[in-house]
Parts: structure tokens; C-alpha cells; sequence
């Protein structure tokens, strides 16, 4: 079981016996093309097994970690300097919430002088087997194989302060990716460090606050004043709806701006709700309808993912709310008007 909502170590992890240490000898032999499919497998029987959305991404967040570290060590035998450096890993996997289809989104801080070519074909190397181990590419190039994602500590200290500071270099990064990272593989003092001078950053710079805000100004709730879904328009998925784009990132946002603002530990958004109701930054009411959205809508993300498998479609994050039943519509209604009511607290002032 999963420990005051931490990420469970190994022998917690629902993962059979073994298989962490299969995977070292899978990635030492470049053999983990299998694993699209063994990762299907556990999260269909996680929620077979009445395990929650919550937990069942933490699980599948530790499994992504592991088969990463494999990936890490096995090239640290054929790049000796690799092991000197540290694998971060950012976005929803910093927080432990991937889901089926979660593609990479990963940084290397490297703290010793290596030649550029060979760290160019250490870590395009590094992505094409996370790749192959059914880890998708970031469509964005949010991987070590980008120069931009990988330096030395005061590199990336620089790098990141200078996005958040900014305006106009808001790009596909976006402050949920950057702000949200832990360590994988290597040490991880440097990168608790640099976290903290981030954190620190955003606390103290205006500019910095107002940017991550602003990210919220343009939310309009996805439901018109009679009650009635607002769907796509047009294109490939008209008449469904981006619960992700549209609804869950919106509550992320929300969730770390006032963790930032009252100095909330936690990375993952459902401990981070649950610390600020615990604190008294939310009414606990409040928190509850989050966590229960938070609960629903992940869950049906990962629905969607299993779905997909056996159609043989990519995953993807839209509904159909006309497909959906009442008590569906239900909660779904409910996820949205609880986010929405986060979302306009924190356009209120309550996270600066």
C-alpha cells in the first residue's frame, strides 16, 4: 500500500517479483521493446483489483522510474562519465500522476566536462530506448537528447528562472512542467537544491507569480449557463471534450500556485490538496470535491488508455459526454464546477 500518499518503494509497488531486476538485465541486453505490454497488463490489473486512479498512477509513475533507471544504468557502463550526472524527470512524472501514454519528459544535470558530441549520442540513444520501452517522444523535444535540457547546475538554475521571468519566452515547457521534476537516477542533493532556489524564485518575483496566475486567466468553464457540455467544434474530435486540457490541468495549476504561495511540500496534486485543507487554505468540503474530480478524471484517463490498447488506437484524453450516463454526467459536472471554483480562488489573490 501507498504510505501518507508517497510513491510506494519496491516492495509496494504491486509489481511482480522480480521484474525491477529483470529489467537491468533487459536493458543491458536492449530488450525492453516488451514492456508497452507488461505495462498494460499491471494497470489493467490494478483496477481490476478496485485500486484507485491515485494510487494506480503512483504505481505506473514508479514503474516509468524504474524502467528509466535501467535505461540510465545500462548506458553508464558504455558512458562512464553518465553516472556522475542526474536523470530528472518532470511534469506528471515528477508529480507520480502518468497515465497510459505519458510521453517523456526528462533533463540531465551534468556536472563534469564531457565532450558534446558524445553526450549528443549518449542521450539521443537514452530517449530512443525509453522510447522503445513504450515511453513516447515528447512531441515538444522536452528530453535530454535537447541541448536545452541538460547542463550544469548553474546552467540549468539560469535556464529555468530565466523561462519563469519572462513572458515572452512561454513556450511548450509551461510552468507545470518546470516547476514539478525529482530525480530518477543519480544524485539527488543538486537536485533538491536547485528545486529549492527555483521555488524560492517563484515565491519572491512578481513577475514570476503573475506568470503562472495568468496561466489561468483564459479558463472558461467547459459547461454554458443551462448546464450543457462545451465540446470541441470542429475537427477529429468534434462534439468531445480534452478533460485534460480543458479541466485537469487547470486544477494542477491551481493546486501548485498555492502550494508555492504557503510553502505546501508535497509534489503530487492530490497530496497537495489534501495538505492545503489540512492547513486550512481550503475548506475541506472543497478539498474533498477536488480530490473526488482529481479521482474521476484520471481514472477515466486511464480507462481511455486500456480502451485504446484494445481498439489498437493511441491514447488519447477526450470524452463524449453524450455517450456518458447521467451518473457520469454527474460527476463530471461536479469535477468541473470544483475546479472552477479553485481556479477563480486563486485569480482572487489567495495564491500571491
Amino acid at each position: 500500500m501507498i504510505l501518507n500518499g508517497e510513491i510506494p518503494v519496491n516492495g509496494e509497488s504491486g509489481v511482480p517479483d522480480g521484474l525491477f531486476a529483470e529489467l537491468r538485465v533487459m536493458a543491458r541486453e536492449g530488450k525492453l521493446t516488451g514492456l508497452g505490454r507488461t505495462r498494460l497488463d499491471l494497470v489493467g490489473e490494478w483496477l481490476d483489483h478496485g485500486m484507485s486512479a491515485e494510487e494506480t498512477c503512483k504505481r505506473l509513475t514508479l514503474f516509468n522510474r524504474e524502467v528509466a533507471s535501467a535505461v540510465l544504468e545500462a548506458h553508464a557502463l558504455e558512458f562512464p562519465w553518465l553516472s556522475q550526472c542526474t536523470f530528472m524527470e518532470f511534469g506528471s512524472g515528477g508529480r507520480g500522476e502518468m497515465v497510459l501514454g505519458s510521453d517523456q519528459d526528462n533533463g540531465l544535470l551534468i556536472p563534469v566536462k564531457v565532450d558534446e558530441g558524445e553526450v549528443d549520442d549518449c542521450t539521443q540513444s537514452i530517449v530512443m530506448a525509453l522510447d522503445g520501452a513504450g515511453l513516447p517522444l515528447c512531441d515538444g523535444g522536452v528530453m535530454v537528447s535537447n541541448a536545452e535540457w541538460r547542463g550544469d547546475f548553474d546552467t540549468w538554475l539560469s535556464r529555468l528562472t530565466g523561462w519563469l521571468s519572462n513572458p515572452a519566452e512561454k513556450g511548450p515547457w509551461q510552468s507545470g512542467l518546470i516547476l514539478d521534476f525529482q530525480p530518477v537516477f543519480g544524485a539527488e542533493e543538486e537536485v533538491g537544491r536547485l528545486r529549492e532556489r527555483l521555488w524560492e524564485h517563484v515565491r519572491t518575483k512578481p513577475i514570476a507569480l503573475s506568470l503562472l496566475v495568468s496561466e489561468l486567466t483564459a479558463y472558461r468553464l467547459p459547461l454554458t449557463l443551462f448546464g450543457a457540455f462545451i465540446t470541441e467544434r470542429e475537427g477529429p474530435w468534434h462534439g468531445w471534450l480534452n478533460i485534460k486540457n480543458s479541466v485537469l490541468a487547470h486544477l494542477t495549476n491551481s493546486a501548485r500556485i498555492l502550494a508555492l504561495k504557503h510553502g505546501v511540500r508535497p509534489h503530487n496534486t492530490c497530496d497537495r490538496i489534501r495538505a492545503l485543507a489540512d492547513a486550512g487554505h481550503i475548506a475541506a468540503n472543497h478539498g474533498s470535491s477536488l480530490l473526488d474530480g482529481w479521482e474521476y478524471l484520471q481514472r477515466k484517463r486511464l480507462d481511455i488508455g486500456l480502451d485504446c490498447d484494445r481498439n489498437g488506437l493511441p491514447p488519447h484524453n477526450y470524452v463524449n459526454p453524450t455517450a456518458l450516463d447521467r451518473i457520469e454526467q454527474l460527476r463530471l459536472k461536479a469535477a468541473i464546477h470544483a475546479v472552477e471554483k479553485f481556479v477563480r480562488l486563486v485569480q482572487a489573490g489567495s495564491g500571491l
